[in-house]
C-alpha cells in the first residue's frame, strides 16, 4: 500500500462574496503512484463555496478548468469530498480553486488535497 500525501490548498483563506481564488500549482508528477484524490475543506463564515479542480501541462502556464466542480453551494461544517470516477483527467499540475458562489456573503475556507 502506497502512503497517502497530503497538500495544503489553502490555510483560512477569506473570500469576499462571489470572490474566487486559486490555490498554488500543485505538482503531481512525482507524488502519485495509484492516481486515487480526494479532499477535505473547512468552510466558516455566512457565505457558499464551490471548490473545482484546474489542470496544466507546465506548472506556470495557463490552467484549465474543464467543469470540474468537486462541490458546489458548499456551506458553512467541514466534510470530506472525492473525485468522480477516473478523475482528475491526468496531467502533471493541478490547482484547486474555491469560489463564495452565494454572491452576497464572505466565507472563509481551509482545503486539503489528499493524493495517492
Amino acid at each position: 500500500m502506497e502512503p497517502i500525501k497530503t497538500m495544503q490548498a489553502f490555510v483560512a483563506k477569506s473570500l469576499l462574496a462571489a470572490g474566487t481564488a486559486d490555490s498554488p500549482a500543485i505538482d503531481l508528477r512525482y507524488i502519485i503512484s495509484n492516481y486515487k484524490f480526494s479532499i477535505d475543506y473547512t468552510i466558516t463564515g455566512t457565505g457558499t463555496v464551490k471548490i473545482e479542480y484546474l489542470l496544466c501541462g507546465t506548472s506556470d502556464g495557463t490552467y484549465v478548468d474543464i467543469g470540474t466542480d468537486l462541490g458546489a453551494t458548499l456551506g458553512a461544517g467541514s466534510s470530506f469530498l472525492p473525485f468522480a470516477s477516473g478523475e482528475p483527467y491526468l496531467a502533471p499540475f493541478m490547482k484547486i480553486r474555491v469560489t463564495e458562489d452565494g454572491g452576497s456573503a464572505a466565507a472563509v475556507v481551509s482545503v486539503n488535497v489528499h493524493i495517492q
